[in-house]
């Protein structure tokens, strides 16, 4: 009888013993259709796997580097708690405020994603830290708009006021468009009425890049879908599926994979692999979009080719 108990408190104890805990670090927000599909995937992969620990840091709203350091050490505070054996960190500011000050070659595993074009602004990869960065078709992008528009010498880009991954996909988007002789203009918006004027002045450009609108406040997406078709005389385009509702063509990201990815190597780290083992990689998936509502009401005709491979939305 003694035996028998003992060993059903052996079994209990390494039941305890063997369960795994995992952090979530989500750079933004609830409701921040990227990071809500990255954290739902993320979710999904690992449930049964560890206890999963989800903090939110919401620097897509609120902007400023004071902001973004103290959710970082409130984040730091409950990894101290949790004491987890796998940490995933998605997105810029995740890295930029938690991981790269506090946690670089530390004992705790990091898998970071949705890190936009290159990471090494955080000095990835670390001897604990892997992850996949986040790359724009905008090459793809340029080759369709080329066909679409003919000469293409200046492109608008606007974007949240603010925003480190705006200010990213900018930056490389200018030096790639300038090897092929290409201007691109910035626009950088806090509010509905900049927004709406940006996207007037831009009518001058050869096209226009629609990035994110995450972040302004008040923003209503029927009014602006309705101001658009109105308005839209120029190609506009977006590398994000929640944009598709006011532009004309979209090559867009897939967030999940990012999740997926981040979730498999997490699972591989708890298994006991090391992350300075798993190479940092990229993503490879895009989808294809044509908003059919507003390429109408505008003079823009995109190829057959591309209107017959496109998810068609409206």
């Amino acid at each position: 009888m003694h035996f028998i108990i003992l060993m059903g408190c052996f079994f209990v104890f390494a039941g305890f013993a063997q369960a795994k805990e995992c952090v979530y670090i989500n750079s933004y927000h609830a409701g921040y259709a990227w990071s809500d599909k990255i954290e739902a995937t993320v979710k999904d992969k690992l449930q049964g796997v560890c206890n999963i620990h989800i903090f939110r840091m919401d620097t897509k709203r609120h902007t400023s580097e004071e902001f973004g350091r103290q959710k970082a050490l409130e984040a730091k505070a409950l990894i101290e708690e949790v004491k987890p054996d796998v940490v995933i960190a998605s997105d810029d500011n995740a890295s930029k405020y938690l991981v790269a000050p506090y946690y670089k070659n530390s004992s705790i595993p990091f898998v970071f994603c949705g890190i936009n074009w290159t990471a090494k602004a955080y000095g990835y990869p670390y001897d604990n830290a892997t992850g996949m960065i986040e790359v724009s078709p905008i090459k793809a992008l340029l080759r369709e708009a080329r066909l679409a528009v003919g000469e293409v010498r200046q492109v608008a880009f606007i974007a949240t006021k603010g925003v480190r991954t705006d200010e990213k996909e900018f930056s490389w988007m200018s030096r790639i468009y300038a090897r092929e002789g290409i201007t691109v203009i910035p626009f950088y918006v806090d509010s509905v009425k900049a927004w709406k004027n940006a996207y007037d002045e831009a009518q001058s450009s050869d096209f226009i890049v629609l990035n994110n609108v995450a972040g302004i406040a008040h923003w209503n997406k029927e009014a602006i879908v309705d101001y658009v078709k109105h308005h839209a005389s120029k190609l506009t385009v977006t590398t994000y599926d929640f944009m598709t509702a006011y532009t004309m063509l979209a090559m867009t990201k897939i967030a999940e994979e990012q999740g997926e990815w981040a979730s498999d190597v997490a699972i591989h780290i708890l298994q006991g692999e090391s992350p300075k083992n798993i190479p940092v990689v990229a993503n490879q998936r895009y989808n294809l979009y044509i908003n059919t509502a507003i390429l109408d009401a505008s003079p823009i005709q995109l190829s057959d080719r591309l209107y017959f491979k496109a998810i068609k939305v409206q």
